[in-house]
């Protein structure tokens, strides 16, 4: 006797997966953070010069996000925030030591960090079988914490060998005014997304082989991934189309 048809439905491979709404995107808040700290901080700063602590803030609820969104797994979270507590002590505002030595090592523990939000993230972009909001943020933050990670590591080699960079004159005058951690926090930030966007405005210029060089990487790195990622969101869009 032949079994009756099953009338309930798809199966459960060929329904529709689930797909976030876009205020629950997990990507979406890590993106807004880190547009407003791109946008926000720096029209805070020249209003308000004093206001290092709510800098502060921002970048913490930035890199905080970041954890958020990729760390899935318990260990991995807490050695990411292990990582991200440690840098942040050891460099930002007024919690920073101080100290050449500990805040080039706060800046590595910062670059480590980064990467391993990085790596999550381009695990779930490159991984994905359907380009979604959700997808295109993610690429998008990955591409914006790529310039922070630069930020930090430039940091960490003017903190290692002072004078890697030569900055031009008004550059100078906004650094000696700053507050940040070794006075060129923002400046170094500002460095790193000119040279991976390819830019390059030539009032700061990597003197050392070591700055030198770890810029040419970032440019280079940063076309990499706009060409990687683009072909592989659209080979994905393609294929779903088809």
């Amino acid at each position: 006797m032949s079994r009756p048809i099953n009338q309930e439905g798809p199966s459960a491979s060929q329904r529709r997966p689930y797909r976030l709404p876009w205020f629950k995107s997990q990507y979406l808040w890590l993106f807004i953070t880190l547009m407003l700290y791109l946008l926000a901080v720096p029209v805070v700063e020249q209003a308000f010069p004093r206001t290092k602590t709510l800098l502060d803030l921002f970048i913490v609820a930035v890199l905080m996000a970041g954890a958020y969104s990729v760390m899935h797994k318990r260990r991995v979270f807490i050695l990411s925030v292990i990582l991200l507590l440690a840098g942040l002590v050891l460099t930002l505002g007024e919690f920073g030591l101080r100290n050449r030595i500990l805040e080039a090592v706060g800046c590595g523990f910062l670059v480590v960090f980064l990467i391993m939000v990085l790596v999550g993230i381009m695990r779930d972009v490159m991984s994905t079988e359907k380009v979604t909001f959700d997808t295109i943020s993610g690429a998008l933050c990955g591409y914006l914490l790529l310039g922070i990670l630069w930020g930090f590591a430039f940091q960490a080699i003017e903190m290692l060998w002072p004078g890697s960079f030569e900055f031009s004159g008004t550059v100078y005058n906004s650094m000696t005014s700053s507050d940040y951690a070794g006075h060129n926090w923002v400046v170094l930030f500002y460095f790193s997304f000119v040279t991976l966007t390819t830019t390059g405005y030539g009032d700061i210029t990597p003197l050392s082989n070591v700055a030198g060089q770890l810029a040419i990487t970032e440019a280079v790195v940063g076309q990499f991934y706009m060409v990687v990622l683009v072909a592989r969101l659209v080979a994905v869009y393609s294929r779903k189309k088809d």
